[in-house]
């Protein structure tokens, strides 16, 4: 039996825009932290909000709040531009349908977080047959002209979407910041390098693109982005009905009751917070109700209660025969607009990030996937 989640501490209070300062400095140096929301526009006005961490990292993230705190001028502007990152909102078009709901979604998250948007096209995939060695160099021609058009085509059709997206947020009188960018290579590998370098806040992604080589209501590159990326991910079914932040009514969050459990839903609260949602923490029982589960179920619903009074929680645990049809049978019973899941590297839900439980997941249950990548406590 695995041991109870580690405990989270509050080590600081500080007025809101200083703690999300300091929270965006002690996550970019490795340590979880989040920010209490509890009455969170009243302790912006007056008392401040609470930062928090996780009970291993207290001294280290002490030691680095005090050296933040005396930050000045080219210290206090990188402090400023590690902010920045975590309002942004990383967005992979292939000019498909499901993409473009996901600019769509993007667009409105984007204007309630006051969030920029980076809009990347991946144009090439280098899978190429060898051609024979006495038409190589006609070979090699082609292929130039061929990818030359190729990169044409995109660069057309990425300026005709950013030129359509702008005016679109003009005439909702946003300051939505939109650019954009592309990249030849392969698409997953080079959605993963961007997101190191642009450091988003969040990943939105269509989970079918147009070329379709996935079967399933899932494709390889979303399968893939969703299995290896750092930043969480919003996967979105090509048929999804859920295209503004409004429509996140609510949330159900797969647990097994591992060390992550608090950091992930913390991180979830902080990006949701502005709106009313209610979070279903749904545990799936293999074969028979355990014990400890209603105890460990306990444990986290008395920490949500506490941490975050002013959201809605409903906990849950049900018994199947496996996770998936679990969470299957409970959406069937439960109104669920959007399915949160970690990816763990272990423990039980390490099983819902193969490939081919992944998209059977997309393609049962037709839910929204939010993807937290898991950090292991040793």
């Amino acid at each position: 039996m695995e041991t109870i989640s580690e405990n989270v501490k509050t080590i600081a209070r500080f007025p809101y825009n200083r703690a999300l300062l300091l929270q965006a400095r002690l996550q970019s140096d490795g340590i979880d932290c989040f920010l209490s929301h509890q009455n969170l526009v009243q302790a912006a006005i007056s008392m401040g909000v609470e930062i928090k961490v996780r009970e291993s990292d207290m001294e280290k993230a002490l030691k680095l709040i005090e050296l933040y705190k005396k930050e000045t001028g080219v210290q206090k502007e990188k402090s400023l531009k590690t902010l920045k990152s975590v309002r942004r909102i990383l967005v992979p078009v292939d000019f498909s349908p499901a993409s473009d709901k996901a600019i769509e979604l993007a667009v409105d998250i984007a204007n309630l977080l006051k969030a920029e948007i980076r809009l990347f096209h991946v144009y090439y995939n280098p899978v190429i047959e060898i051609a024979p060695f006495d038409t190589s160099h006609t070979y090699q021609v082609n292929l130039t002209n061929y990818l030359h058009e190729i990169e044409q085509n995109a660069k057309m059709q990425l300026t005709e979407k950013l030129n359509n997206l702008k005016k679109q947020v003009l005439e909702l009188k946003s300051k939505t910041r939109i650019t954009h960018s592309m990249a030849n290579g392969i698409a997953a590998d080079e959605i993963l390098e961007l997101s190191r370098k642009y450091k988003p806040g969040l990943i939105i992604m269509g989970s079918k693109g147009m070329g379709k080589q996935t079967e399933g209501m899932i494709g390889s590159v979303t399968l893939k982005v969703v299995a290896k990326s750092e930043i969480p991910v919003i996967a979105l079914p090509e048929n999804s009905k859920l295209l503004k932040a409004e429509d996140f009514r609510h949330i159900l969050y797969a647990t097994d009751f591992d060390n992550y459990d608090q950091t992930a839903l913390s991180r979830l609260i902080n990006l949701i917070h502005p709106l009313k949602v209610t979070i279903h923490c749904v545990h799936v029982s293999v074969g028979q109700k355990k014990a400890y589960e209603k105890v460990k179920m306990e444990s986290l619903k008395k920490f949500l209660d506490e941490e975050y009074s002013d959201i809605s929680f409903r906990c849950s645990i049900i018994v199947s025969d496996d996770i998936l049809n679990g969470l299957e049978t409970y959406i069937r019973e439960t109104p669920v607009d959007v399915i949160a899941l970690t990816n763990h590297s272990r423990g039980l839900l390490n099983s819902l990030f193969t490939p081919s439980v992944t998209r059977q997941i997309m393609q049962r249950i037709d839910k929204p996937l939010l993807v937290f990548k898991s950090r292991e406590i040793s």
